[in-house]
Order: structure tokens, then C-alpha cells, then sequence
């Protein structure tokens, strides 16, 4: 049984429960990222006042306002004008090569992606911080801004339910475009199955890092990708050029798979000398482990 936000995204609902309470947190302590659990610098008594929102572990108690408790018997704080809100930016590929077809009974490599970023945005938007959504194929296919609240986190799976994108070929150079539309000092997640050239990429994630952004790149892969089953003569077409191959796999696959490693490595040494959190998924994975275990160890590195 799977949960909707609207009538085309759904994810697990055991997913968004075994994630539930998992703080989504910079490893950034910059000025202007933090409300509440990322306050600023600046926060004080005089800033002005704007609203209440309920009380979370952590808080000043000095913060909870007493007189609604006294008419609600529940715990709210005040909200004030300096205090900023997180901006996540969830960046994510839609091209060709995320839509080849999976093998039986698992996801395609773009639904799979699409549950990531959906599951993601659900997190940031419960913690009341603001979610913003980029869909890039052969171009910027969509662009919705970081904004908060529960009709927005519906926009955004309306979209992630039927995500627009084809072509493809130039992930890293298309994200690169989106130069100020990402704004400093946020957190980004690319989502990516990172098959396409990579300076590009390492490019435009390097320039995310300079404007003090906490990235995070998600390469999501197929399983018959990672251990290439084939048995027979087959032929191998690229989902974004139509170059096809015909070939016995017992020829090459000792070749592809240390391309393959050889490429994963690249990327791995990258994202660590860059302080870029590096995930690999294959479409066969458990979400529910991968996902809350990732993101407890970045508490417990954050906090540690």
C-alpha cells in the first residue's frame, strides 16, 4: 500500500514513517540557514515577531508562549523575523537513460529517483524548512522555488508523479545553467544515475560547494547496470544517442564492469575531497534502511 501526496506521486508510506523524526541538518553552521534548529547568529528578543509554530525537542523553553498554552494546552513557540528558514534544493535527472526499462519486479531507475526526492521533500517540509525542485533533462525541464508548506509539497509530488524530461547526455552542464536560481548557502541534492561525462558534473557541484551549499549527490543505478546478467548475444543501444552495439557479453563484460568501478571511483574521490556526501542506490535497495541510516550518520558526524 503506498501513500500520495496527490494523485500521481506515491511512496511507501513505511518509508516516510521509518524516516519520521530523522532531522534533515547542514553540516554548515552559515549565517542566514538556520530557524529554530538553524538559528542564526542574530537571533535575540528584539527581533520582531511573526508567528507560532509548535514546540519541538530542542527549543528554549523560554521560547514557548505561555499564554496559548494556557488557552490550548498545547506547547507553541514564537517565530521571528531573523529567524531564516533552510532552503533544500532537490535536483534531479529525467533524462533517457533514468527511464530504461528495469528488470521484473523493480523500479525503473527514474521512479526510484523520484521516491528519493519525493521522500526527501516530505522530510524538509515536515521540519517547516522550504523544499524547491529542478526537473532536467536535455534542458530545465521545471523549476519550482524553495517554498514551505504542505500545498507546496503537493505541487511538487503532482510533478515528481509524471516527471517531464527526454534527451539527456549533459546533466552536469544543464545544472551548471541554473547558476543563481540555486540560492548560497542551502543544502542541494543531486539525484543522477552520473552515467553522462563527468567534469561537467564535478564543475557544477564544485561551484554549489563555493557558494556554500552542503551537497549531497545521490547516483541512483539499475541492478542489471551494476552486474551486468547478460548471457547471450545481445544488443546494447544508449538510451540518449541510439548508438547501438552488438556483442557477446562474455567479450566485454570483464571490461565494462572495470569501467564501471573505475568510474564509481572517480566519483567517490571527488565527492570526498570536495566534502560532498556521495550515495550510491541501486534499484534493487532497501529505501527504508538506506535513506534513515544515511542520514543519521550525517547527525552524528554534524553532532559528533
Amino acid at each position: 500500500m503506498s501513500a500520495a501526496v496527490s494523485s500521481g506521486m506515491k511512496i511507501d508510506p513505511r518509508l516516510l514513517q521509518s524516516l519520521k523524526g530523522v532531522h534533515l541538518r547542514s553540516r554548515m553552521l552559515v549565517r542566514g540557514m538556520y530557524n529554530n534548529r538553524h538559528r542564526t547568529s542574530d537571533f535575540g528578543s528584539s527581533t520582531e515577531f511573526i508567528d507560532h509554530r509548535e514546540y519541538q525537542k530542542g527549543d528554549a523553553i523560554r521560547s514557548i508562549d505561555w499564554r496559548v498554552f494556557a488557552r490550548t494546552d498545547r506547547h507553541y513557540v514564537k517565530r521571528h523575523e531573523m529567524e531564516a528558514n533552510m532552503r533544500v534544493h532537490l535536483l534531479l535527472d529525467t533524462s533517457d537513460s533514468m527511464r530504461v526499462p528495469p528488470p521484473d519486479g523493480l523500479p525503473s531507475k527514474l521512479e526510484l529517483a523520484a521516491a528519493i526526492t519525493g521522500a526527501i521533500a516530505t522530510m524538509v517540509i515536515s521540519q517547516q524548512d522550504a523544499a524547491g525542485l529542478c526537473l532536467v533533462g536535455d534542458k530545465i525541464e521545471e523549476r519550482i522555488p524553495a517554498r514551505q508548506g504542505m500545498n507546496h509539497l503537493a505541487q511538487l509530488f503532482q510533478h515528481l508523479g509524471a516527471p517531464r524530461g527526454t534527451g539527456g547526455g549533459a546533466f552536469g552542464t544543464q545544472i551548471a545553467h541554473l547558476g543563481g536560481h540555486v540560492q548560497a548557502r542551502g543544502m542541494v541534492f543531486v539525484i543522477t544515475d552520473a552515467l553522462d561525462e563527468l567534469e561537467p558534473l564535478y564543475k557544477a557541484m564544485r561551484n554549489m560547494v563555493a557558494r556554500h551549499n552542503d551537497v549531497t549527490l545521490l547516483q541512483v543505478l539499475d541492478l542489471a547496470e551494476v552486474e551486468f546478467p547478460f548471457t547471450r548475444m545481445t544488443e546494447f543501444r544508449h538510451p540518449e544517442t541510439g548508438a547501438r552495439l552488438a556483442a557477446n557479453p562474455s567479450d566485454v563484460r570483464d571490461r565494462y564492469l572495470q569501467r564501471l568501478r573505475e568510474h564509481q571511483s572517480s566519483l567517490e574521490s571527488f565527492c570526498r575531497k570536495a566534502r560532498i556526501d556521495y550515495v550510491p542506490v541501486q534499484n534493487n535497495a532497501d529505501l527504508m534502511v538506506l535513506l534513515r541510516s544515511h542520514f543519521l550518520r550525517r547527525l552524528m558526524r554534524r553532532f559528533g
